[in-house]
């Protein structure tokens, strides 16, 4: 009994050493990338910092930071990779809640072809997201339950999906999702 122990003990360290070392590799891994590559680190209760490279990337694009965080921040509640036009996201999880997310440009994800939502069904997509009911769409919106499901009905539609989860997955990963400042400007995704 005591050779079997032994042995568990043995197996159990020698895990423990294989762990540690892949997490040490992959946090060498990510400090070398630290000058190369737009990182947003995240940490276990929400805070954010962004190198120089990440910076530059959201002003070339002219997205304000702020936006693309609240996006992120929900989105990566749900996904492990997804896309804010051409900006593309891949996330690494580490040890105590806390993220890294690595951004490259992707023009192919800006297709022209994406789907077009009108600036009623982006609001109400971006509520839907926010995990409000259609009542309470309704009442923020001021306008009628049956209002919000013509809207969804449409939003459906257009993104090929029957029902607000689907939806909302689909919104959060093909970057359909943009925060509020965005619907004030007009773009249509």
């Amino acid at each position: 009994m005591e050779e079997r122990d032994d042995l568990n003990g043995h197996m159990k360290n020698r895990l423990h050493d294989e762990m540690l070392a892949g997490i040490k590799k992959s946090l060498t891994e990510i400090e070398q990338t630290l000058d190369k590559e737009p990182l947003i680190f995240i940490d276990s209760e929400g805070r954010a910092w962004l190198n120089d490279l990440a910076k530059g990337l959201f002003a070339q694009k002219r997205i304000p930071s702020d936006d693309f965080m609240e996006w992120l921040k929900i989105g990566s509640s749900y996904l492990q990779s997804l896309s804010y036009g051409e900006i593309c996201v891949r996330w690494f999880s580490l040890p105590g809640n806390n993220t890294v997310a690595c951004l490259f440009c992707d023009t192919a994800a800006a297709r022209p072809d994406r789907i077009k939502l009108t600036s009623k069904e982006k609001e109400i997509l971006r509520h839907l997201i926010q995990g409000l009911s259609n009542k309470e769409i309704a009442g923020v919106l001021k306008i009628s339950p049956g209002t919000v499901n013509s809207h969804l009905d449409n939003v459906y539609r257009k993104l090929g999906c029957t029902n607000r989860v689907e939806a909302c997955f689909i919104a959060l990963k093909d970057g359909l999702f943009l925060p509020a400042s965005d619907s004030a400007h007009g773009q249509e995704i």
